[in-house]
């Protein structure tokens, strides 16, 4: 990676999948296990509660734990994984505003535009952290989530490789198919 080349080797990758529609198996284990720290953390409770009284683990209280864990950790994720195997990955050029944010101050929300204007606050991202040019284009890959944005890659639309993530015929055929329900 160059000196002015802003595009790190793991965000190429993720835009050479996404330009396909596709999330990277990175990206998809991050969306669908992403509920579940606070799961298990919800679920500390429950298990210091009825620890003791399961009987030190008899035959019966070990398949009252197996029964829990399928009900409360393996059947959200595997609605989450349903969920998002389908889902629409979108495609934008979208701009960075006259103050973009600060590297250091992570925990806002990206916020971006479209040509039209319109306000995109990415609130989730699976990207790893770029540094915006003020007032520049990016081509952004992002999903639609319970009315959120995530973003998934996002790169200067005027580098010297953006045509190579421009999206694919197979991109317009998946979004096609996915937002047709």
């Amino acid at each position: 990676m160059s000196v002015q080349d802003s595009v790190s080797p793991d965000m190429r990758d993720r835009l050479l999948t996404n330009r396909h529609g596709k999330l990277t198996s990175d990206q998809w284990k991050d969306m669908v296990t992403e509920p579940l720290a606070i799961l298990l953390v919800l679920l500390m409770p429950l298990v210091i509660i009825a620890g003791p009284r399961l009987v030190a683990f008899t035959l019966r209280g070990i398949v009252i734990v197996l029964i829990a864990v399928v009900v409360l950790v393996i059947l959200p994720l595997l609605f989450r994984a349903r969920r998002y195997a389908r889902a629409a990955v979108h495609v934008e050029t979208l701009y960075a505003g006259d103050n973009p944010r600060p590297m250091l101050l992570f925990w806002r929300p990206l916020v971006l535009y479209t040509k039209a204007g319109n306000l995109i606050r990415f609130k989730k991202r699976l990207a790893p952290n770029v540094r915006l040019r003020p007032n520049h284009a990016y081509l952004a890959y992002y999903l639609r989530d319970a009315g959120e944005y995530v973003l998934l890659s996002i790169a200067p639309a005027d580098h010297p490789d953006s045509d190579r993530w421009q999206p694919s015929s197979a991109f317009h055929e998946r979004f096609a198919r996915r937002t047709r329900r």
